[in-house]
């Protein structure tokens, strides 16, 4: 009778066991359900930390695909807030091509940066005629970035359409840009 106090029958295989055994010797079933060195309870509870780390993966994913895919501001509400601070007009000879450039710095007065910013520079003779436009903005000028509540500097070049003593005065205009939280 002492013999079949220290001994049991595993549950799955029916066969008898010591009663202190925590592996059954036959068929190696974990005695205990839910000991930690169980690898059925390792496997569960790989799997539930495997689900918490993919759902919270999905949900970070679903904030950083919203947040740059989200509903973004029209440059045209804050384009009075980015403005030309200074500029000067430059000219070079390249081989035999006269090109105009204009350097300068915008400020951003408002609480949000702004990419692909287009800047425009219209040029005029002594007249206050308008002669040239030099412009770098689209989709092949990815440049300029100015953050919120800061400048940046600007460089714009083209050719130049007139002689160099024609260029009297420069008027330089911020024309586009996009929210820079925008993708790509």
């Amino acid at each position: 009778m002492a013999e079949t106090e220290q001994t049991k029958v595993c549950p799955l295989c029916a066969e008898t066991i010591k009663a202190a055994a925590k592996v059954c010797p036959h068929c190696h079933y974990w005695q205990k359900k839910w000991s930690l060195r169980n690898p059925r309870t390792m496997q569960s509870t790989s799997a539930i930390l495997m689900a918490i780390v993919m759902f919270g993966g999905i949900v970070g994913l679903g904030y950083f695909f919203e947040h740059l895919l989200g509903p973004k501001r029209d440059f045209a509400q804050y384009q009075d807030d980015v403005r030309v601070v200074n500029s000067e007009t430059n000219f070079r000879t390249v081989e035999s091509n006269l090109l105009v450039s204009v350097v300068g710095v915008l400020t951003n007065q408002s609480d949000f940066g702004w990419k692909h910013v287009g800047v425009e520079a219209q040029f005029f003779d002594g007249n206050s005629n308008l002669i040239d436009v030099i412009e770098a903005q689209g989709e092949y000028y990815s440049g300029l970035e100015i953050l919120p509540r800061s400048e940046a500097s600007f460089k714009i070049e083209g050719h130049a359409t007139h002689k160099e003593q024609d260029y009297k005065s420069t008027k330089v205009f911020v024309r586009t840009g996009e929210d820079i939280h925008t993708f790509p």
